[in-house]
């Protein structure tokens, strides 16, 4: 929908080599922050989703072709950071037995979650939206997904909390 100007070429394929050199850079820099991430990583993950569906919705709202080039660079940026972390959350919490099971089933859900959001949201035998109304309810489920792990953060982090505060769950208190 969205055209550049009678005097510009469209750069999609050199926006695709930016945005993948880009968010290789940015996962390969996630390895070296410092953080716990057994209790920020949902928090993060919430952040992630959270500018992805920005980033989609203006996308979505914007008619300047450059503008749009932006916001998709910073949605897959953000969104190989996103799955670089969520992929590194699961493994946490993983035996190495698991590891194939776990993920060989989590891409077969994600994809049949993907199928289903295309048969519904874009093919004509579902309710063949016009783009932009597919780029907004992408931009919902991108929220919605961000509503989840902000949840799921609060959680960990109270629980966290708590077994701090709790002097019955230190190791010097179950050794007297």
């Amino acid at each position: 929908k969205v055209m550049p100007s009678q005097n510009a070429d469209i750069y999609n394929g050199g926006v695709e080599a930016v945005s993948t050199l880009l968010g290789a850079s940015a996962v390969f820099a996630v390895g070296y922050i410092k953080l716990s991430w057994s209790t920020w990583g949902e928090m993060t993950l919430f952040l992630c989703s959270l500018l992805i569906a920005a980033a989609v919705y203006v996308m979505d709202t914007v008619q300047s072709i450059w503008v749009c080039y932006a916001s998709y660079v910073v949605f897959r940026i953000i969104y190989m950071v996103l799955i670089t972390i969520a992929t590194f959350q699961i493994a946490a919490n993983l035996s190495m037995e698991r590891y194939a099971l776990v993920f060989g089933v989590n891409t077969f859900i994600a994809l049949a979650l993907q199928t289903l959001l295309t048969l519904i949201v874009v093919d004509a035998r579902g309710l063949g939206l016009c783009i932009t109304t597919q780029f907004l309810i992408y931009a919902s489920y991108f929220a919605a997904i961000s509503v989840v792990f902000l949840a799921n953060g609060i959680v960990s982090i109270i629980k966290k909390c708590r077994k701090q505060e709790d002097p019955s769950s230190s190791p010097q208190a179950s050794t007297s």
